[in-house]
């Protein structure tokens, strides 16, 4: 799995996927922020999981028939803990990501939106 981390999501989170030894793309680490249009583009065009904690990205695909990659949200989970909430969605929802969803992630809820 590789993922294209948006620049609203911390380098904990990074940090985490990265020691368990995934190829991580962080939108920070490119020297600017190319905008939501284009990063969703990049993750579909190039099969990235996108996460982020915008919700702006759902908009683009719902609203505007936007081409989806699987896209993780992380909603209102504190910076240091983002990483390990990740890693556990990615072992519980492997067959929604590898299927294309939409993944809300909050503290007490998880919501899998499939795209078809």
């Amino acid at each position: 799995m590789r993922f294209l981390v948006d620049s609203c999501v911390s380098s904990f989170a990074v940090r985490d996927l990265r020691e368990a030894g995934f190829e991580v793309l962080w939108i920070p680490e490119k020297g600017y922020d190319p905008g939501d249009k284009e990063i969703i583009q990049k993750a579909f065009s190039e099969d990235y999981i996108l996460v982020t904690a915008d919700k702006d990205f759902g908009d683009l695909v719902f609203a505007f028939n936007r081409p989806c990659p699987t896209i993780i949200r992380l909603v209102n989970i504190p910076a240091k803990e983002q990483g390990k909430v990740l890693l556990k969605a990615l072992n519980k929802y492997q067959a929604d990501i590898n299927k294309k969803a939409i993944i809300t992630i909050e503290k007490f809820r998880v919501r899998v939106k499939r795209i078809l």
